[in-house]
């Protein structure tokens, strides 16, 4: 229970006076950061544990990834409580027209989602470690 946690909990407008003073390059790199984490939880959470779920043999791994699946979707949630504390609209807009656009980040979520409609169910739960590790 210690790694449980909701994005409510979280007083985001308390960093606002330390955003403002970041350089418009810093705010751009972080925005794309979470761009490209929200494109990367919400396959996780909308394709990703389905996927894995399909293969699932005992009451324990249901469990396991129903709680995975509800975290991913509260990550992604967490994003989006980011985005409209510290962006406005517009700039909402911008960092998800880039996220859509960027191919290495398509590419990715592209090659984990090919996985998890097709592989395995070894290479859905490799591809599933590799997109929650290194791939983020």
């Amino acid at each position: 229970t210690e790694q449980f946690w909701l994005d409510t909990r979280i007083p985001l407008s308390n960093d606002l006076a330390d955003w403002r003073e970041f350089s418009e390059a810093d705010k751009d790199v972080v925005a794309k950061v979470f761009g490209g984490l929200t494109l990367l939880d919400t396959l996780q959470s909308q394709d990703g544990v389905a996927a894995l779920k399909k293969d699932i043999r005992t009451q324990q791994e249901e469990a396991v990834f129903n709680n995975i699946e509800f975290m991913e979707s509260v990550h992604a949630k967490s994003y989006s409580s980011i985005f409209s504390t510290l962006n406005t609209p517009k700039e909402i807009e911008e960092i998800f027209a880039w996220t859509d656009s960027n191919e290495i980040l398509q590419y990715k979520a592209q090659k984990i989602n090919d996985i998890y409609q097709n592989g395995t169910p070894l290479q859905k739960k490799v591809a599933s470690v590799f997109l929650e590790t290194f791939l983020f």
